[in-house]
């Protein structure tokens, strides 16, 4: 599997497989070719992009993830991997034995690992505010009962952003806030491209648990490492004017930073898969914690 390649398709194209490579066919310039395990997510930016069926099945095997966008170049849909390896039975069934008690206990870890990151943020930029973040981790409590997540996030944007900055997730229309879902976008789907190799259902989550979201388990496991996004979009925010095809090469930045994970650094794929696989190894053992951020 690839580890950090996100390709990206923005002008008209066609994507067939050619010897087991995948075609990329564009007007008046030479064929491109890529290995699909090369390719960790497949973003297409244009309406008259054509694909093949072949192309889709390839990059699955490959659990590569592909998103599409809308007419604002938002994404609006995902494929991605349906089966990993064959213990996929047996997760299911560690998935939905795993107690109460033990999901609020790993929801606990992610929650201060959030906030932890968040606080390491605000030092890494020099921004005022990490010392009440660092205090407020250490408050969370199993399945986070006092929303301490909360309290640290009201905190953490009026810190990053400014007191007038308010967080949009659906409908966005300011450049930072859509740069910010962007990155969101490509993090969630490439925690989800772990979590299918793992042969996890990615609808059982620990503090996510939305019938309408077929995705909880990845939003779970991917809080810790939003602060990678949201550096990236606060050290790029002058070159981030308007959300334009520069601007979206450059918010796909992030994924070539590297994360502390107990006394290693990985690259951000591997550090996911760090994660991923530690979450594994609490279902195994019905005891250990969780390789997280901060």
């Amino acid at each position: 599997m690839s580890e950090h390649r996100i390709l990206l398709i923005e002008s008209p194209a066609r994507l067939s497989v050619n010897l087991g490579r995948i075609r990329i066919e564009r007007e008046e310039q030479k064929d491109l070719f890529v290995l699909p395990t090369d390719i960790a997510v497949l973003l297409l930016h244009h309406h008259t992009i054509e694909i093949t069926a072949q192309v889709l099945r390839v990059l699955t095997d490959s659990r590569s993830i592909m998103l599409i966008t809308d007419e604002r170049h938002h994404p609006s849909g995902w494929l991605t991997p349906m089966y990993g390896l064959p213990q996929a039975s047996l997760r299911l069934q560690q998935q939905l034995a795993a107690t109460p008690e033990s999901r609020a206990r790993l929801w606990q870890a992610v929650v201060r690992s959030r906030i932890k990151t968040e606080a390491l943020n605000l030092r890494h930029l020099g921004i005022n505010g990490a010392l009440r973040l660092e205090r407020l981790a250490k408050e969370v409590e199993p399945g986070d009962r006092a929303h301490t997540e909360g309290q640290a996030a009201r905190h953490y944007w009026g810190c990053l952003f400014g007191a007038d900055f308010k967080r949009s997730k659906q409908g966005a229309k300011d450049t930072r806030n859509i740069s910010l879902n962007y990155g969101y976008a490509v993090l969630r789907a490439m925690v989800a491209r772990e979590l299918a190799t793992a042969s996890l259902v990615p609808m059982l989550g620990m503090g996510h648990f939305s019938r309408e979201n077929p995705f909880n388990l990845a939003d779970d496991l991917m809080e810790p490492y939003r602060f990678l996004v949201e550096r990236h979009v606060c050290e790029k925010h002058e070159a981030l004017s308007e959300f334009d095809t520069q601007a979206r090469m450059l918010i796909l930045g992030f994924v070539k930073q590297s994360v502390r994970l107990g006394n290693m650094d990985f690259r951000l794929p591997a550090a996911l898969r760090e994660t991923v696989g530690s979450y594994l190894r609490t279902l195994d053992t019905n005891s250990g914690g969780l390789a997280l951020p901060g």
